[in-house]
């Protein structure tokens, strides 16, 4: 999740030609951002480096100290950032820091595509999966009484064609679609991530296939953004796969409520 700008390397490259190689200059930029730290409120800092030596460490610490009370004055030091680069909040022009503003996000251009298939599964999504919308309770009935009769392998095996052509589907039983909208992080991201992106990701692309596929949390934010949805990554977290539900249905697991959308719907009723 760390990117050195053209700025920094280039600053960093021509420090390796003094004397001592960079040395000076690496501690001096170390107390500089242990000042900055501590003037806004940071409670301590992690100081780390191949082959540190104690010394080097103490010498960090006594310049740092040192430089705290010009604190402000050292923002500029690190002014290095991406010329593309989205930042969530407002720069503030006196400070060098951010404000506490974020940013206007609405009229900035989607970063991916939409497919046609998430209009789709909208469509299906009000249609089956919303209590008390539609088909919701037809469903709900109908699993329960397939659930423990042949039946219910039949209901999966159709669920699990449909949704391998749409989704590329994992048939993982504990489905996160409804979570992650309608983009499956089972087939989709290489690490599987539910909850979350891993951080990895560069410029919108996936870390694995830089340049190739998105990351499924920025296909997911497109996708909710076009529809004035965007923050509802922020209220769900969607816990790791239950794997004692792999290759079963995960429209019967949800209708049942077997699968964590239960968990869920149960800890905000006990918030409520």
């Amino acid at each position: 999740g760390s990117v050195v700008t053209d700025k920094l390397l280039a600053e960093i490259d021509r420090e390796r030609n003094d004397s001592d190689k960079g040395e000076g200059a690496r501690i001096l930029r170390a107390a500089r951002l242990y000042a900055i730290l501590k003037g806004m409120g940071y409670s301590g800092v992690h100081i780390g480096g191949h082959n540190i030596k104690y010394e080097q460490v103490e010498n960090i610490i006594n310049q740092g100290e040192a430089l705290v009370p010009q604190w402000q004055d050292l923002v500029g030091y690190f002014d290095y950032p991406l010329s593309d680069g989205f930042y969530y909040y407002e720069r503030d022009p006196v400070t060098g820091l951010n404000k506490e503003t974020p940013v206007r996000r609405q009229n900035r251009p989607l970063d991916s595509n939409v497919e046609w298939t998430y209009g789709f599964s909208r469509f299906f999504h009000k249609l089956m999966f919303e209590p008390g919308k539609k088909l919701y309770g037809l469903m709900k009935t109908a699993s329960k009484k397939i659930s423990d009769t042949g039946m219910a392998k039949i209901f999966h095996n159709l669920e699990h064609v449909a949704k391998v052509v749409i989704y590329d589907c994992q048939d993982c039983g504990d489905c996160a679609l409804l979570d992650v909208a309608y983009v499956c992080p089972m087939s989709q991201c290489p690490k599987n991530q539910r909850n979350g992106p891993c951080g990895g990701s560069f410029k919108g692309w996936c870390e694995v296939y830089p340049g190739k596929k998105h990351c499924v949390y920025v296909r997911a934010y497109v996708r909710l953004k076009k529809y004035g949805e965007a923050e509802h990554l922020e209220h769900k977290i969607v816990p790791p796969c239950n794997w004692d539900l792999y290759q079963t249905s995960s429209w019967i697991n949800f209708y049942l409520g077997k699968d964590h959308h239960s968990a869920r719907s149960h800890q905000n009723d006990a918030e409520k």
